[in-house]
């Protein structure tokens, strides 16, 4: 991957032609027919001769091998046509910084690069998103947009080896057949065997942030409790969504009078058990080596936490 510097010559981000990576390995944003477009498909410059332009076409960040350059005053494109999401690369080495360029004509770009990428460790950033973010029930017009969203979770399981659900990786979507037990989960009373009720966290554009979902267990006797499911969007993970996400679920639960909210979580995806731990959630157990996933062995840990009124 080749290294992005920025006005300042400071390393910022990789890129490997179509897609852009931060220095956490992250994507953040993608290439398609010579612009450049946000994680949420926002617009924000041109690709020009290796230089990443802002809407006025002056260069916010130059690719290593090029020359800062400005362009002309660009016109919006099209919506970008987001490819397939990319398998996690290998961690580069942090680049030397090479030579400092001569200033393009016309000047630097008046953005930083975290601003003109929106997104990254700004303390701004995590503020404005939080702030923006809804948390709603799920309801038959978010289907589509949420198995989308979910499509999109399973496509980053397994990559590099790294997994946090049981399951081979896969870029097929989420099935018909969990899709439909989905909706019937939730179109079934909470008491009722099989039933689920889920919550979507909305972005400021609408998107699917993350959700959360109860559903029953299925042994008998168990009505007391609950299973959790969770997931958070990667472009907004750790701004606390997570937690806003349980403590609504939770809420609901005690209103139901549910007891007790269990959960399973692959032991090797520590940050997911380190949030539970933060949460109250306690261990009650587990099996090593309970999954082999393309000959990788996957222990699991079960967790609970009991609801309080």
């Amino acid at each position: 991957m080749t290294p992005v510097f920025d006005a300042d010559n400071r390393a910022v981000a990789f890129f490997d032609g179509t897609w852009v990576f931060d220095l956490n390995n992250d994507w953040i944003a993608f290439h398609d027919n010579g612009q450049i477009f946000a994680s949420d498909g926002a617009w924000l410059g041109p690709l020009h001769h290796g230089s990443f332009l802002d809407r006025d076409g002056q260069p916010v960040a130059w690719l290593v091998g090029t020359k800062p350059t400005s362009g002309m005053k660009p016109s919006a494109p099209l919506n970008g046509r987001r490819p397939l999401l990319p398998k996690r690369p290998l961690r580069p080495r942090t680049p030397l910084p090479p030579p400092r360029p001569l200033p393009p004509g016309g000047g630097w770009s008046k953005m930083s690069w975290v601003h003109w990428i929106r997104t990254g460790a700004v303390a701004e950033a995590p503020l404005v998103d939080r702030a923006s973010l809804r948390i709603e029930a799920i309801a038959e017009p978010d289907f589509e947009a949420f198995f989308r969203y979910l499509g999109e979770q399973l496509a980053e399981n397994g990559r590099d080896g790294i997994y946090f659900m049981p399951i081979a990786p896969t870029d097929a979507g989420v099935p018909l057949e969990r899709q439909q037990g989905f909706r019937d989960g939730l179109a079934t009373a909470v008491g009722e065997p099989g039933w689920r009720r889920g919550w979507i966290a909305r972005d400021a554009r609408g998107g699917v942030a993350g959700h959360v979902d109860l559903r029953a267990h299925p042994e008998p006797f168990s009505g007391h409790r609950c299973q959790l499911g969770l997931g958070v969007r990667h472009d907004h993970r750790r701004i606390g969504l997570a937690s806003r996400l349980l403590a609504h679920a939770t809420s609901w639960a005690a209103a139901q009078g549910l007891k007790w909210i269990d959960l399973q979580v692959l032991s090797a995806n520590e940050p997911a058990v380190a949030l539970y731990r933060r949460e109250g959630f306690q261990m009650q157990g587990g099996k090593p080596d309970m999954f082999v996933i393309d000959g990788v062995s996957l222990g699991e840990i079960w967790m609970a936490r009991k609801i309080t009124a």
